[in-house]
C-alpha cells in the first residue's frame, strides 16, 4: 500500500511543471480524483502495519492534504455555503449540479470526518487560519494546494469570513452561469444535509439513494420522436433484465443545460466514485447489515447491474441535446476493469427473486 502512497503525498522536489502531485484541494468536482485519495489515507491510518512505516513528516504531510481536503469539501459542499465557485477561484459550481459532479466532495468529507473525528475537524475549522496554513502547506512542500487557493485573492476573505461572491461564469459545466452566492466561510461547523461528520453511514445513504433512486428504464423520451435504446451488440434485448425494478443509476434520466439526459459514461463517472465510497465502507465495518443498508445494497446492485448490461448491449443515449452511441469501450477507458469488481467482489448480487 505504500506504493500508493507515495506518489499522493506531495512534497518536494516538484516535477519539471512545478506539480506536487498531491490533490490540490478544490473542491467540488475535482472529487473525481479526490475521493480516491482521502479514502486511501484514511484506510492506511487504521493499518498499524503500514502508518507505522511512514516517517513522522509524511504523516503530518497527510494530515495537512486530509485538512485542505476538509475545506474544499465544507467551502463547497457544506451546508454553511452556497458558493458558486471553487477554489481556483475560476471555476464555477453548484451544489444543485447532477451527481457525477457533486458527489466526490461529499464523500472526501465523510472520509475527513472519520480520519480525524468531527470533534477534532471542527475545531481545527473554528480555528482556521488562512496565512498560517498556506505557509505550512508551503513549508512541507504541498505547492498544487498553495497554488490554488492563492490563485485568486478573494478565496482568502471567503474562507476565512464569508459574505458575498459574484462568479461571472468562470470554467464550469453550465454556460453563463453568472450569479452572486455567499456562505459563512469555514471558520464554523461543518454539517452536511444537517448532518454531522462523524455520521458517515447517514451522508453517504444521501448519496447512494441519490444515485440508484430511479425505476429502471430502457428507452427515455430525449425529444419527440426520439428516445434511448439499446444497440444490441450481444443479444436481441430490447430492455434491459431489469425493466422497472428500483436503483437505475439517476444520470440515465435526468437533465443537462439542454434538456434530457440519459448517458452512459456520465451515469459510469457517478458510479466510479460512489463504488469507490461503498467498497471503502464496507472494508471499513461501516456498512450496517440492517434494513436500510440491504435496501442500498438491493437498489445498488440493480443500478450497476442494468449499468453493465446497457454497456455491454451498447447505448444510445441523449446528452447536451444530441445523440451518443457508446459502450463497455468508454467505460472501460475510465476505469470500469477496476471499478466493478469492488461491486462484485464486495456486495451480493441483485435479488431475483
Amino acid at each position: 500500500m505504500l506504493e500508493k502512497l507515495h506518489p499522493i503525498l506531495g512534497g518536494l522536489p516538484a516535477d519539471e511543471a512545478g506539480d506536487t502531485r498531491e490533490p490540490e484541494a478544490q473542491g467540488g468536482i475535482s472529487g473525481w480524483t479526490h475521493a480516491a485519495p482521502a479514502w486511501t489515507f484514511l484506510i492506511a491510518k487504521r493499518l498499524p502495519s503500514v502508518w507505522s512505516q511512514l516517517p513522522d513528516d509524511e504523516r503530518h504531510r497527510v494530515d495537512l492534504i486530509m485538512q485542505a481536503m476538509a475545506v474544499a469539501g465544507h467551502f463547497t459542499m457544506g451546508d454553511a455555503n452556497s458558493y458558486h465557485v471553487l477554489l481556483d477561484g475560476i471555476s464555477a459550481h453548484d451544489k444543485s449540479w447532477n451527481i457525477n459532479i457533486t458527489e466526490g466532495y461529499v464523500d472526501v468529507l465523510i472520509a475527513c470526518g472519520l480520519y480525524f473525528g468531527a470533534t477534532e475537524l471542527n475545531a481545527f475549522f473554528l480555528q482556521f487560519d488562512f496565512d498560517t496554513f498556506i505557509a505550512e502547506a508551503d513549508r512541507m512542500g504541498l505547492r498544487n494546494i498553495v497554488r490554488c487557493w492563492t490563485h485568486r485573492p478573494f478565496i482568502r476573505e471567503l474562507l476565512m469570513h464569508g459574505g458575498l461572491h459574484f462568479q461571472d461564469g468562470g470554467k464550469g459545466p453550465v454556460p453563463d452561469c453568472g450569479q452572486t452566492s455567499h456562505g459563512q466561510g469555514v471558520r464554523c461547523e461543518c454539517f452536511f444535509q444537517g448532518h454531522r461528520l462523524d455520521d458517515s453511514w447517514a451522508i453517504h445513504g444521501t448519496q447512494a439513494k441519490r444515485q440508484f433512486s430511479k425505476a429502471v428504464r430502457t428507452e427515455v423520451a430525449a425529444l419527440t420522436g426520439e428516445s434511448t435504446r439499446l444497440l444490441q451488440r450481444e443479444t436481441k434485448a430490447r430492455y434491459s433484465p431489469w425493466e422497472g425494478q428500483l436503483g437505475m443509476c439517476v444520470e440515465f434520466e435526468t437533465n443537462d443545460w439542454y434538456g434530457i439526459r440519459s448517458c452512459l459514461t456520465y451515469v459510469f463517472e457517478g458510479v466510479m466514485i460512489q463504488l469507490g465510497t461503498a467498497a471503502s465502507m464496507r472494508v471499513l465495518g461501516l456498512w450496517p447489515d440492517d434494513p436500510t443498508g440491504r435496501y442500498i445494497e438491493q437498489c445498488m446492485a440493480v443500478g450497476v447491474s442494468d449499468l453493465m448490461f446497457k454497456g455491454r448491449e451498447g447505448y444510445r443515449g441523449w446528452a447536451h441535446g444530441k445523440e451518443t452511441i457508446e459502450g463497455f469501450e468508454q467505460m472501460t477507458e475510465r476505469g470500469a476493469d477496476y471499478i466493478f469488481p469492488m461491486w462484485s467482489e464486495l456486495f451480493p448480487p441483485p435479488d431475483t427473486r
